[in-house]
């Protein structure tokens, strides 16, 4: 072969390589829109929701929560009635369940003791199976989740009420069995006091407390107790 020929054919070939090698790498650099050329070209990212601490979410329990029959460690799951919106976002449709388990509980017991609930909700589930988690408790006046049957104060108001039915009780007996017994009024109406104040104090003693309970059906607040941070469906 012609030695001038060859190289032509040689110089060709590099020349067509070289743009083929540049024409990719354009083609690269300006089609490929994650390149670092192109940092501000991002996929798009989905709605996130934040609900902050202390918001309420409205349920409606569908069976009775009473210290009497619940138990330590038990599940409990209160109805979403109507779709739940936080700043103008569905939240939680209708047909949604908040979750949470019995943390604490206590039953009502004699001498007025009366019955504690605490439930601890974790999560929300919805209809289409989008679990969000939450931590929340059902709201109290007091703030502290804890469902009281009563206060000491009350025990105590009751416990002095059935101590004075008693006493006044038992001074009458007294006043009128004194005389009858050959002794002085003023005695009888002391031992029928002393009497009375016993059968008052064993009253109270037998008395049971009230249980913590929510009847069903009814409406109840589940306050947030952490930040909710998700992505609706």
């Amino acid at each position: 072969m012609n030695k001038k020929l060859f190289c032509a054919i040689l110089a060709s070939t590099v020349i067509a390589a070289g743009t083929v090698c540049y024409a990719a790498a354009n083609y690269t650099t300006s089609q490929n829109p994650y390149t670092s050329a192109n940092k501000t070209m991002q996929p798009l990212k989905g709605n996130v929701v934040m609900i902050p601490s202390g918001v309420c979410i409205p349920a409606v329990t569908n069976m009775v929560l009473s210290s009497e029959f619940l138990t330590l460690g038990q599940g409990v799951s209160v109805p979403i009635m109507n779709n739940y919106y936080y700043n103008n976002t569905l939240v939680a449709p209708s047909g949604s369940s908040i979750n949470g388990t019995v943390i604490q509980v206590k039953k009502a017991g004699r001498a007025g003791i009366n019955g504690q609930l605490m439930i601890k909700f974790t999560n929300i589930l919805t209809p289409y199976g989008q679990m969000i988690p939450i931590s929340g408790m059902i709201k109290t006046d007091d703030g502290t989740g804890l469902l009281k049957g009563g206060t000491k104060m009350d025990s105590a108001k009751e416990y002095g009420k059935d101590i004075a039915i008693g006493t006044a009780a038992g001074a009458i007996a007294g006043t009128i069995m004194g005389p009858l017994s050959g002794g002085k009024v003023g005695k009888g109406a002391v031992y029928g006091t002393a009497v009375g104040a016993g059968a008052g104090l064993a009253k109270s003693l037998w008395d049971k407390g009230e249980e913590a309970e929510i009847p069903a059906g009814s409406q109840i607040e589940i306050v947030i107790d952490q930040p909710i941070t998700f992505s609706p469906q």
